[in-house]
Formats: structure tokens, C-alpha cells, sequence
């Protein structure tokens, strides 16, 4: 066989290899969401119920009282791929990877998405995959010699306290570089980082920085500010960490913004935000450090 043979072979040999992965994760977006939420979801009301039956107390999961509501009220059914679908503690699950991708498949073309809260960077490469191709990715995260403004939770301090930021996008397998190359990392304390050069450009803001009380309020009004009007936040560990539901409850007790829970999930929906304009309320209040 000769040179130039051998080499069409091996290009037709890796678009098929290509072709098969991304049917792969694509198949893997169809599943997170239309197999493995359904099910977590039944799993969980099964778990809570038999404890419920056996008089032992719910200590999973926190009360909660925005509404909820299933995934496809908020997102429109759609092609989503997933990659790195491996769970590792820190990441979101599968079932929230896929709600994700949805919101990322319907970021307005030429619009940023901004994340608080790299951790390793497995959300933030199926952000990146998801999004249409003029779109960026930033993504923000606490070195971990970094002084913080506020205390952290003591649960939290392993996710900060890693080699690096990012791996998984960084060290990502050579057909996703492409997708890999859309993101920007960012370093920084998210209370006191300067956000002045994304302001109103984003139309999608996904809030996982810290859970402490004091840094999920902040990081909610700052990503009311990043968002563009009409655009979408999604927040995580809703019902999960005390301060991110705390401060996620207050916020729509305070704003009215229509924060939606997003059923057999940890995360919390604001669709059609206000934008800039209307982040800061009706008084246009600068951020107030919040009471206890």
C-alpha cells in the first residue's frame, strides 16, 4: 500500500472513529436526562418515603419552597452532547450535566456564558461543547492561596485546595481541544473580582462557587449583572448547602425574580432575567454585606 493510500486510510478510519463518538455523546445527553433523572428522581422519593415509613428523620436533603418544575418547562428538547461523563466528587451529577447542556444549546450566538466555580472543569468543557460555535466560555475560580472576603464552608475547602483548576477541560481527549479552545480561565476571588469587562454579555451565568451564605448572595447578584436581558442563570446545591438555598430563598423573597427548582435536581432556574438593569432591585441598592 502506498503513502498516499495508507494516509486516506487512516483519515477514513478516524472520521469514523469521530462520527462514533459523537453519536456516543449524544446518546449520553439523551440518556442523563430522559433515563437517568427519571429514575434518580423515582430512587429519591422511594428513599424518603421508606424513611418516612420507618419514623427515622429526612437529613438528606433540605426543605425547600421555590417551585419546581420539570426540565423541559424551562428548556426546550433539543441534541445535547455529553463528555467526561464520569462523576467525580465535587461535580454535578449526570442527570444536572445534561439540564446543563440544554442551557447551553440555547445561549443567543455570540454571547458569553460565565461560570463561577471551575472546580476541575468537567462542566465547564460540556458548557464549551454545547454552546454555538461564536460563543465563549469564562470560567472563574479561587486559587487555593488565595485570601478569601468571606469565610468558606469547612466542607468546601478540598475543592479549593487542588493542583489545578480546570484539568479535565485542559487534559481533555484530542477530539474535544476543539471545543476546549472556546474557554477562557479566570483566577480570582469572586467577591472581589473585577467582572466590569462581561457585564451584560452573558446569556448564560451558572453560579458553583462557594456554598458559605454570604459568598452565594454575592455571586447572585453579580451574575444578575453578567446576564443579558432575557438570558438564563442556573444556580447549584440548591437544597443541598444551607447558604445556597438560604440566600437563593431570600433572593426571591426580596426580588421576585421567579426562581424555578428544577425537579429530581440541585438546581434553581431564573429564565428571562432582567438583565443589568434590573439586578439591583427596585431601589438600584449597591451590594450589602447580608445579616446572619
Amino acid at each position: 500500500m502506498g503513502v498516499q493510500e495508507e494516509m486516506i486510510r487512516r483519515t477514513t478510519i478516524e472520521k469514523g472513529n469521530n462520527r462514533m463518538g459523537r453519536l456516543k455523546d449524544r446518546i449520553a445527553g439523551k440518556y442523563a436526562t430522559g433515563v437517568d433523572l427519571p429514575v434518580s428522581s423515582a430512587v429519591r422519593r422511594f428513599q424518603i418515603f421508606s424513611r418516612k415509613i420507618r419514623g427515622k428523620k429526612e437529613s438528606m436533603v433540605q426543605a425547600t419552597s421555590l417551585p419546581r418544575v420539570g426540565w423541559r418547562t424551562v428548556f426546550p428538547s433539543g441534541a445535547v452532547y455529553l463528555l467526561e461523563k464520569e462523576k467525580h466528587n465535587g461535580n454535578v451529577r449526570l442527570a444536572e450535566l445534561g439540564v446543563l447542556c440544554h442551557a447551553a444549546s440555547r445561549c443567543p450566538q455570540g454571547r458569553n456564558v460565565f461560570e463561577i466555580g471551575t472546580f476541575d472543569g468537567r462542566t465547564t468543557l460540556n458548557l464549551a461543547r454545547n454552546v454555538p460555535g461564536d460563543c465563549r466560555v469564562f470560567t472563574l475560580d479561587l486559587p487555593p492561596d488565595h485570601e478569601t472576603s468571606y469565610s468558606l464552608e469547612p466542607g468546601e475547602r478540598h475543592f479549593v485546595e487542588k493542583p489545578e483548576s480546570g484539568k479535565r477541560y485542559k487534559n481533555c481527549l484530542p477530539e474535544y481541544r476543539a471545543y476546549a479552545g472556546r474557554i477562557k480561565q479566570l483566577l480570582g476571588d469572586s467577591a472581589s473580582f473585577d467582572f466590569s469587562d462581561y457585564l451584560g454579555t452573558c446569556g448564560l451565568v451558572f453560579v458553583d462557587g462557594s456554598h458559605a451564605y454570604e459568598y452565594a448572595w454575592k455571586d447572585s447578584i453579580t451574575a444578575l449583572e453578567l446576564v443579558t436581558p432575557g438570558g438564563v442563570i442556573v444556580w447549584h446545591d440548591y437544597g443541598v448547602w444551607e447558604g445556597v438555598t438560604r440566600a437563593l430563598e431570600q433572593l426571591e423573597t426580596e426580588r421576585g425574580l421567579g426562581l424555578l427548582h428544577i425537579k429530581g435536581t440541585s438546581l434553581v432556574v431564573l429564565k428571562d432575567a432582567p438583565g443589568p438593569s434590573g439586578a439591583r432591585g427596585p431601589h438600584k441598592q449597591e451590594f450589602v454585606r447580608p445579616q446572619p
